[in-house]
């Protein structure tokens, strides 16, 4: 069966109901119940020891949101915990399973626009061509990148969709939107070329329920799963490397390649090499960054590149923005290249 944590957003935020609290110290609980006083919200002792309650609304909490940050810290933010109820629907023992961070309610709050988002459809996917180093003219493949959109059609940049989805837990449906969207454009732009597809491994709890749908889209929209890349994303983050490879194995048993991300963007991703054994490596857009003038870059570039010829990985290096950075790349021997002095994102994918 799909993974409902993956397929099911969140209901929709009550515009009335009672707010309940419980803060890690008595300090914190006198902070909150100035701030919600201020606001004309007063807090009173639930039924439970240390709990607060206030009758609240979707738009106080918009207000609590905007200046909670400068009467508490990060992690009394963290740590107090909370609940927001429906009007009318009473505390019982069950939902205190349903706490959640008062920093997590508040950024969900703040972000209701991306739960709107997410339920509408309107994530879309831009895609940036990967071309021969040697060749720059040909398209070997195309990154696919994940854009947005409000209901008014404006786009939004993907740091701030990603920052909002991690703070108000929308991060699985998210990248599984990201993975359906760009399985979809890929073939209704009638790509044959490899098509590099980004996941958070985070997001994956098992992977023949987490990726079920992933697969199905592939298979019915009839990509062939040697043309699919799924790439490692933020893999800085991986503390469980023996998850990661049961992932990579199951990609690997159904006829997928996959690649690392951000080579060279520190040790984690150096180490999570000889560990996973990518097909393909992308070296780190900052390590690219002037490579044709900084000796010390030029130098770990250099021996990325090698080491990546010695392992029979194919290296890509992404970022490329200027033709001097392009031809010393040329002339180190990378494989392929990525970056604005090929071609920006676009939602149309450039033929050549």
């Amino acid at each position: 069966m799909p993974c409902s944590r993956c397929e099911m957003l969140p209901p929709p935020l009550p515009r009335e109901g009672m707010l309940y609290m419980a803060p890690p110290i008595a300090p914190t609980s006198r902070l909150l119940e100035t701030l919600f006083a201020t606001l004309q919200a007063p807090c009173t002792e639930a039924c439970f020891p240390g709990l607060l309650q206030t009758a609240c609304s979707l738009g106080l909490l918009e207000t609590v949101a905007a200046q909670l940050g400068e009467t508490l810290h990060e992690q009394e933010l963290r740590d107090t915990k909370c609940l927001y109820l429906p009007h009318g629907e009473a505390l019982e023992i069950g939902h205190l399973l349903r706490l959640q961070s008062l920093e997590q309610l508040l950024t969900r709050v703040r972000g209701e626009w991306l739960a709107d988002m997410l339920a509408a459809g309107r994530i879309e996917t831009w895609f940036q061509p990967i071309v021969h180093a040697d060749a720059p003219q040909e398209v070997f493949a195309y990154e696919c990148l994940m854009r947005g959109r409000t209901a008014a059609g404006a786009l939004v940049t993907p740091g701030e969709i990603f920052s909002i989805a991690r703070k108000a837990d929308l991060l699985f449906q998210l990248d599984r939107a990201c993975r359906l969207s760009a399985v979809e454009a890929a073939h209704r732009h009638g790509i044959r070329q490899k098509i590099f597809i980004n996941f958070i491994p985070t997001t994956i709890y098992r992977p023949e329920a987490c990726l079920q749908t992933t697969f199905q889209a592939i298979q019915a929209r009839g990509l062939d799963p040697a043309q699919v890349v799924f790439e490692v994303t933020e893999s800085e983050h991986v503390s469980d490397t023996n998850h990661l490879l049961a992932i990579l194995d199951y990609y690997r048993a159904h006829g997928f390649r996959h690649a690392l991300d951000d080579l060279g963007a520190g040790y984690s991703s150096l180490n999570l090499l000889s560990q996973l054994k990518p097909d393909f490596m992308k070296l780190d857009m900052q390590l690219i960054r002037h490579v044709d003038r900084d000796a010390y870059k030029a130098a770990i570039t250099r021996n990325c590149i090698e080491l990546a010829r010695q392992l029979h990985v194919i290296s890509i290096a992404e970022g490329v923005e200027t033709p001097e950075e392009l031809a010393w790349l040329q002339a180190a021997g990378v494989d392929y290249v990525q970056g604005f002095c090929i071609a920006r994102p676009a939602p149309e994918p450039p033929m050549q």
